[in-house]
């Protein structure tokens, strides 16, 4: 057993789904669902007067960052997958176009006037989906395996440059990816590190803070003081980061 299926609670206002989780020992790890509610990954020995005081400790930080899923939420819809439709990648908006062809493949590219934008209505550059399926399945698949293609590529090579960090004895870790609804990363007891495939939808400096954030757990496996500091001490201007990826919380929902 790893985790339980989630049990739904309401707590002074706030959601929150509390799942058992057989890999955490004593601390609660919270993430935020774009749904509206609030994720409490907890030890199986934990008690729901331990959920409910922890929410009741921290409930005006959870009702902010709440209301803040849901405000930028309101502003990204999911992908239909047709023709006009902006997809984000490394922080930048593209217009899909779809095009009828023998050889399946995914372009890019960026417009001569392109400014860069962060969850921006108008569109940067182009991405052109070639397929002999246009159906929203077919243009779907495609894009969605090039997106894992990149993620492949782009989340080793961040990672690949913090082979520094003297925790690490010059031993990267291995990383895996997958597509995640409420959270951006974590970090196993055992060191195994995941980075959500939607990431790729974020800037580089934002991608760079979550591999860190996972990285300096290997250290610290936990939350505390020592983290925080650690994570300062290598990544200064974490919190801004931190701050900056609320804003992407949206695309965690174009599944």
């Amino acid at each position: 057993m790893s985790e339980s299926a989630g049990e739904r609670l309401n707590i002074d206002g706030i959601e929150v789904e509390w799942r058992r989780n057989s890999r955490r020992r004593t601390r609660v790890g919270m993430a935020f669902d774009p749904g509206g509610f609030v994720i409490m990954d907890a030890p199986p020995s934990a008690k729901e007067d331990e959920i409910r005081a922890l929410v009741a400790e921290h409930h005006r930080w959870l009702r902010v960052r709440l209301d803040k899923v849901k405000a930028s939420s309101e502003e990204v819809r999911a992908l239909r997958y047709e023709a006009g439709e902006l997809v984000h990648y490394l922080g930048d908006a593209y217009q899909l176009e779809v095009m009828t062809g023998p050889e399946t493949r995914v372009d890019l590219r960026a417009r001569a006037d392109g400014q860069l934008s962060l969850l921006a209505r108008t569109a940067f550059g182009e991405v052109t989906v070639t397929t002999s399926d246009i159906s929203v399945e077919g243009v779907k698949g495609v894009l969605v395996d090039w997106m894992r293609s990149r993620a492949d590529e782009v989340f080793v090579e961040r990672v690949a440059r913090w082979r520094d960090l003297p925790w690490l004895d010059d031993r990267l870790p291995t990383v895996r990816h997958k597509f995640m609804r409420s959270q951006w990363g974590s970090c196993s007891l055992d060191g195994k590190i995941s980075l959500n495939t939607h990431l790729i939808k974020a800037p580089l400096a934002l991608v760079d803070y979550v591999v860190l954030h996972e990285l300096c757990h290997l250290r610290h496996h936990n939350h505390g003081k020592r983290f925080y500091a650690l994570m300062s001490r290598h990544m200064p201007n974490w919190q801004r980061r931190r701050s900056e990826l609320d804003r992407f919380l949206p695309v965690l929902l174009q599944d």
